[in-house]
Protein backbone atom coordinates (compact mmCIF):
# COMPACT_ATOMS: atom_id res chain seq x y z
CA UNK A 1 0.00 0.00 0.00
CA UNK A 2 1.22 3.24 -0.88
CA UNK A 3 -0.32 6.97 0.59
CA UNK A 4 -0.62 9.50 -0.76
CA UNK A 5 -0.09 12.97 1.97
CA UNK A 6 -0.87 16.26 0.59
CA UNK A 7 0.75 19.32 2.48
CA UNK A 8 -1.53 22.51 3.01
CA UNK A 9 -0.82 23.57 6.20
CA UNK A 10 1.47 26.41 4.85
CA UNK A 11 0.71 30.21 6.19
CA UNK A 12 1.11 31.77 3.01
CA UNK A 13 3.55 34.39 4.19
CA UNK A 14 5.33 35.28 0.99
CA UNK A 15 1.84 35.25 -0.69
CA UNK A 16 0.06 37.34 1.72
CA UNK A 17 -3.24 35.41 1.72
CA UNK A 18 -3.95 31.68 1.62
CA UNK A 19 -2.64 29.90 -1.38
CA UNK A 20 -4.12 26.78 -0.88
CA UNK A 21 -7.76 28.72 -1.73
CA UNK A 22 -6.05 30.58 -4.74
CA UNK A 23 -8.13 30.13 -7.91
CA UNK A 24 -6.21 27.89 -10.93
CA UNK A 25 -9.22 27.94 -13.46
CA UNK A 26 -12.20 26.32 -12.12
CA UNK A 27 -10.27 24.51 -8.96
CA UNK A 28 -8.50 25.92 -6.45
CA UNK A 29 -4.54 24.95 -6.10
CA UNK A 30 -5.65 22.53 -3.16
CA UNK A 31 -8.19 21.33 -4.80
CA UNK A 32 -6.11 21.04 -8.13
CA UNK A 33 -3.88 18.32 -5.55
CA UNK A 34 -6.47 16.49 -4.37
CA UNK A 35 -7.90 15.87 -7.80
CA UNK A 36 -4.51 14.69 -8.84
CA UNK A 37 -3.97 12.66 -6.01
CA UNK A 38 -7.59 10.81 -5.72
CA UNK A 39 -7.34 10.19 -9.98
CA UNK A 40 -4.29 8.68 -9.34
CA UNK A 41 -2.98 5.22 -8.36
CA UNK A 42 -2.15 6.23 -4.51
CA UNK A 43 -4.22 3.78 -2.09
CA UNK A 44 -4.99 6.62 0.70
CA UNK A 45 -4.97 9.82 0.57
CA UNK A 46 -4.83 12.53 3.55
CA UNK A 47 -4.48 16.33 3.62
CA UNK A 48 -3.23 17.96 6.18
CA UNK A 49 -4.74 21.82 6.94
CA UNK A 50 -4.46 24.49 9.15
CA UNK A 51 -7.38 25.18 11.70
CA UNK A 52 -7.63 29.05 10.02
CA UNK A 53 -8.09 26.93 6.50
CA UNK A 54 -10.14 24.34 7.86
CA UNK A 55 -12.85 27.36 8.94
CA UNK A 56 -12.84 28.76 5.42
CA UNK A 57 -13.14 25.94 3.36
CA UNK A 58 -15.70 23.29 2.50
CA UNK A 59 -14.77 20.14 2.50
CA UNK A 60 -15.57 18.22 -0.58
CA UNK A 61 -13.35 15.83 -1.15
CA UNK A 62 -13.44 11.68 -2.86
CA UNK A 63 -14.43 9.42 0.31
CA UNK A 64 -10.75 7.61 0.22
CA UNK A 65 -9.37 11.48 1.06
CA UNK A 66 -9.24 12.01 4.37
CA UNK A 67 -8.14 15.52 6.29
CA UNK A 68 -5.95 16.28 9.25
CA UNK A 69 -5.74 19.74 10.99
CA UNK A 70 -2.24 20.81 12.00
CA UNK A 71 -2.99 22.58 15.31
CA UNK A 72 0.34 24.09 15.10
CA UNK A 73 0.85 24.99 11.61
CA UNK A 74 3.25 27.92 12.73
CA UNK A 75 5.69 25.01 13.97
CA UNK A 76 6.55 24.68 9.99
CA UNK A 77 6.66 21.87 7.56
CA UNK A 78 8.09 19.22 9.65
CA UNK A 79 4.85 19.63 11.93
CA UNK A 80 2.40 18.81 9.12
CA UNK A 81 5.24 16.36 8.23
CA UNK A 82 4.96 14.57 12.04
CA UNK A 83 1.57 14.27 11.46
CA UNK A 84 0.40 13.26 8.18
CA UNK A 85 2.99 10.35 8.48
CA UNK A 86 1.51 9.58 11.70
CA UNK A 87 -2.21 9.82 9.91
CA UNK A 88 -1.38 7.12 7.60
CA UNK A 89 -2.77 3.24 7.68
CA UNK A 90 -0.20 1.18 9.38
CA UNK A 91 -0.08 -1.14 6.23
CA UNK A 92 1.19 1.36 4.21
CA UNK A 93 5.02 1.08 2.64
CA UNK A 94 5.43 4.55 2.04
CA UNK A 95 4.55 8.03 1.05
CA UNK A 96 4.03 10.01 -1.84
CA UNK A 97 4.84 13.75 -0.15
CA UNK A 98 2.67 16.38 -1.97
CA UNK A 99 2.78 19.88 -2.03
CA UNK A 100 -0.15 22.03 -2.76
CA UNK A 101 1.50 24.81 -4.25
CA UNK A 102 2.78 22.78 -7.34
CA UNK A 103 -0.05 23.04 -9.83
CA UNK A 104 2.22 21.42 -12.40
CA UNK A 105 2.09 17.72 -10.89
CA UNK A 106 0.62 15.39 -12.93
CA UNK A 107 -1.19 12.20 -12.14
CA UNK A 108 0.93 10.70 -14.98
CA UNK A 109 3.62 11.83 -12.90
CA UNK A 110 2.65 10.84 -9.64
CA UNK A 111 1.87 7.29 -11.57
CA UNK A 112 5.20 7.43 -12.95
CA UNK A 113 6.98 7.53 -9.58
CA UNK A 114 4.32 4.87 -8.48
CA UNK A 115 5.53 2.48 -10.97
CA UNK A 116 9.13 3.12 -10.21
CA UNK A 117 8.39 2.66 -6.06
CA UNK A 118 6.74 -0.42 -6.64
CA UNK A 119 9.45 -2.29 -8.13
CA UNK A 120 11.90 -1.37 -5.66
CA UNK A 121 9.80 0.16 -2.14
CA UNK A 122 12.77 1.03 -0.13
CA UNK A 123 14.33 4.09 0.71
CA UNK A 124 13.40 7.50 -0.80
CA UNK A 125 12.77 8.02 -4.47
CA UNK A 126 13.03 11.90 -5.80
CA UNK A 127 12.40 13.04 -9.09
CA UNK A 128 14.79 14.57 -11.07
CA UNK A 129 13.72 17.73 -13.49
CA UNK A 130 15.92 17.84 -15.99
CA UNK A 131 18.98 16.55 -13.28
CA UNK A 132 17.51 19.04 -10.51
CA UNK A 133 15.97 16.99 -7.52
CA UNK A 134 12.54 18.20 -6.69
CA UNK A 135 9.10 17.06 -5.43
CA UNK A 136 6.85 15.00 -4.83
CA UNK A 137 8.69 12.63 -2.52
CA UNK A 138 7.90 9.01 -1.96
CA UNK A 139 9.49 8.10 1.52
CA UNK A 140 9.58 4.77 2.61
CA UNK A 141 8.12 3.68 6.02
CA UNK A 142 11.55 2.61 7.53
CA UNK A 143 11.94 6.17 6.73
CA UNK A 144 8.89 8.25 8.80
CA UNK A 145 11.13 7.96 12.01
CA UNK A 146 14.08 10.23 11.11
CA UNK A 147 12.03 12.36 9.36
CA UNK A 148 9.48 12.53 12.35
CA UNK A 149 12.64 14.18 15.00
CA UNK A 150 12.49 16.96 12.15
CA UNK A 151 12.05 20.42 13.59
CA UNK A 152 11.51 23.94 12.38
CA UNK A 153 10.26 24.71 8.83
CA UNK A 154 12.16 21.90 7.43
CA UNK A 155 11.26 18.78 4.96
CA UNK A 156 12.58 15.19 4.33
CA UNK A 157 15.52 17.04 2.31
CA UNK A 158 17.05 17.13 5.56
CA UNK A 159 17.26 13.32 6.05
CA UNK A 160 18.39 12.96 2.28
CA UNK A 161 21.27 15.23 3.61
CA UNK A 162 22.98 13.09 5.82
CA UNK A 163 21.76 9.60 4.79
CA UNK A 164 22.23 10.38 1.21
CA UNK A 165 22.63 6.10 0.43
CA UNK A 166 18.50 5.91 0.98
CA UNK A 167 17.70 7.93 -2.61
CA UNK A 168 17.15 6.90 -5.32
CA UNK A 169 15.97 9.70 -7.89
CA UNK A 170 14.67 9.02 -11.64
CA UNK A 171 14.09 11.97 -14.17
CA UNK A 172 10.69 12.87 -14.69
CA UNK A 173 10.96 16.37 -16.42
CA UNK A 174 8.70 15.01 -19.65
CA UNK A 175 5.78 14.81 -17.71
CA UNK A 176 5.08 17.93 -14.96
CA UNK A 177 7.40 20.90 -13.72
CA UNK A 178 7.94 20.97 -9.70
CA UNK A 179 7.28 25.01 -10.14
CA UNK A 180 5.95 26.29 -6.65
CA UNK A 181 3.85 29.26 -6.42
CA UNK A 182 4.50 31.03 -3.85
CA UNK A 183 4.53 34.58 -4.18
CA UNK A 184 1.49 37.41 -5.96
CA UNK A 185 4.63 37.46 -8.93
CA UNK A 186 5.14 33.45 -9.33
CA UNK A 187 0.94 33.26 -9.14
CA UNK A 188 0.06 36.32 -12.08
CA UNK A 189 2.69 34.33 -14.17
CA UNK A 190 0.87 30.97 -13.66
CA UNK A 191 -2.21 32.36 -14.63
CA UNK A 192 -0.48 33.62 -17.58
CA UNK A 193 0.55 30.82 -18.98
CA UNK A 194 -2.78 29.22 -18.23
CA UNK A 195 -4.45 28.17 -21.60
Amino acid sequence: MVSGLVLAAGLSRRMGRPKQLLRLGATTMLERAIQVAACSQLDEIVVVISPTLADQMRWDAPSRVRRVVNPTPQDGQSSSLRLGLASLSKESSGALVLMCDQPGVTVALVDHLLEAWRSHPAGALVPTYEHERGTPTLLGAELWPLVAQLTGDTGARAVFSTHPEVVRTIEVGHLGTPDDIDTPDKYAETLDRAP
